[in-house]
């Protein structure tokens, strides 16, 4: 079985000896380079696999034919011409002052004129751009191709910072508008980032570049298909199934909840929908459904700009916006929370109305929404001691379901209302696991039977709750859930009570407005009703 190449972005260390899984998406890179437009611009959020697509697409232009024998364009009529490649990482290149980028940026130059055995003498970024793409390409006798990755880097770390930002940004523009005076020099350039700030004219000076952010031709390019999972995880995927303890499961439950956490993200009109492949490669190898993306750093500005602008918050479910909300960040100044959210992989595409030209949008999976409102809860809640899981475990051990429920909407009180406004069912779950999980419970979400999918499982000592949840409906409409497709068969005879709870959530209150409640044998008899 071949390993997982979590955190590699070098295609020759996956590829050289046959060690590691590679998704192809070479087909993708051949498309681009016979498309016809020359330079491509391309937004994706952070560890999708951008450094990795554009390691590959240097080592396609480099003609290392023999590296990618095997996938779909080396089976293909690909010329493999050779071209020089300048390829510039801004990840990598100090930011936090325009005077550090600026002398980073023409160091990084030097370095690749040095390699090259070509010469820069001059302070100035543009020209040394300049000069290093025409000697390079007279030395070579050929055109050059320029990859650029995290190009928006020196802007979003120093959002905190406007007047650097700014500053960096006019760097920035003048970087990118040397590569317009380039056309005749260069053979393709590909530059990709978290964010696109277009109506900030930093890519004013190149008119030809081609944004293919939302084109349905390449929404399957990063992450991972539907298709992809099963053809190249399958034996990761049967390798969990033999390692579990549970024989009942099969391997369509274990697709399943990769399904659940990690898919659901869409970045076209069309209907290709993919995985986070971070987070698919970490479940994989730990075998335990976690929010390993957003463990890896919600990106700071996105909190900041959150709580700088509050009163602007939008609904976590159900907003609308047209690709140029999506797509144009108009102001540093005042960033919109609907493209920054989009852009940062925090929201994604539902839908698409042909005739509005609106996207629906809202959280992706259990992995962003359990996550992201576990945020909301620490940023923007005034919740007081909110960790005092002693108290709450003794309430529930003696059956005062309504010392939990009291506590709930206290927390559900302290959120500002346009957090729920147009809020859907799963929104209401998903900020009641992120409490649940701040006062210390580990509670399972959507647990699945081989009647339906349990909403919250508490497992506390000497008694297993479990919660059906309902929005502006009945509790005892969830609680006959329960009680008709069986929830509670998987947990009788452990030695445990279990307590079955229908909850409702009340759009209007914005609250838990009721719940009932019933006591059962471990048997799963039913004992007496809970108040």
């Amino acid at each position: 079985m071949k390993k997982l190449p979590i955190g590699i972005q070098s295609i020759k260390k996956i590829l050289s000896n046959n060690e590691y899984v590679y998704v192809d998406k070479t087909e993708f890179i051949k498309k681009l380079i016979e498309g016809g437009a020359p330079h491509y611009f391309l937004s994706r959020p952070r560890r999708f696999g951008k450094s990795l697509f554009l390691n590959t697409m240097e080592e396609i232009f480099k003609g290392n034919k023999e590296l990618f024998k095997g996938l779909k364009i080396y089976e293909s009529d690909y010329s493999w011409e050779e071209y020089p490649v300048v390829y510039i990482d801004f990840s990598k290149i100090a930011n936090r002052s325009a005077e550090k980028l600026e002398l980073a940026i023409k160091t990084r130059l030097e370095i690749i004129a040095r390699e090259n055995n070509v010469s820069i003498i001059t302070n100035d970024v543009e020209v040394a751009l300049d000069t290093l793409i025409v000697q390079l390409s007279e030395k070579k006798n050929s055109r050059i191709v320029v990859l650029i990755d995290e190009y928006d880097k020196p802007i979003i770390d120093n959002l905190d910072e406007l007047s650097v930002a700014e500053a960096n940004r006019d760097i920035l523009r003048g970087f990118f508008g040397a590569l317009k005076g380039l056309d005749e020099q260069l053979k393709f350039t590909f530059t990709a980032g978290v964010s696109k700030f277009s109506q900030v004219s930093l890519f004013s000076g190149l008119n030809n570049l081609r944004d293919i952010t939302m084109t349905p031709e390449f929404s399957g390019m990063l992450g991972y298909t539907e298709e992809e999972i099963t053809k190249y995880f399958c034996e990761h995927v049967k390798d969990i199934l033999k390692s579990n303890p549970k024989k009942y499961l099969k391997e369509e439950n274990i697709l399943e909840k990769i399904r659940y956490w990690y898919n659901g993200y869409r970045f076209s009109e069309g209907e290709v929908c993919v995985y986070n492949p971070f987070s698919t490669l970490n479940f994989l190898i730990d075998r335990k459904a976690k929010a390993y993306w957003y463990r890896t750093g919600t990106p700071s500005f996105l909190i900041d700009q959150l709580k700088k602008h509050a009163s602007a918050m939008i609904p976590l479910d159900g907003t609308t916006a047209t690709e140029e909300e999506l797509m144009d960040i108009n102001s540093l100044e005042e960033i919109e929370i609907k493209s920054l959210m989009y852009q940062t992989g925090y929201f994604t595409i539902k839908g698409y109305n042909s005739v509005s030209k609106r996207y629906n949008l809202g959280l992706p999976n259990e992995e962003v929404r359990s996550a992201f409102i576990n945020s909301l809860v620490r940023n923007f809640a005034s919740i007081i001691n909110m960790k005092t899981s002693e108290r709450f475990v003794k309430a529930l051990q003696n059956y005062k379901i309504e010392t939990l429920f009291q506590h709930l909407a206290q927390g559900f009180a302290s959120f500002a209302y346009q957090v729920f406004s147009d809020a859907k069912e799963v929104t209401y779950q998903g900020m009641l696991l992120s409490m649940l999980y701040g006062m210390g419970f580990d509670p399972i979400s959507e647990r699945a039977t081989n009647l339906g999918r349990i909403d919250v499982v508490l497992d506390i000592p000497k008694i297993t709750y479990i919660l059906e949840l309902k929005l502006d409906n009945n509790p005892e409409v969830a609680l006959e859930q329960i009680r008709q497709k069986e929830y509670f068969k998987p947990y009788t005879h452990k030695g445990k009570e279990i307590a079955i709870i229908g909850a409702s959530f009340s759009s209007e209150k914005r609250n838990i407005s009721t719940w009932k409640g019933e006591l059962l044998s471990e048997e799963g008899k039913f004992v007496r009703a809970l108040v």
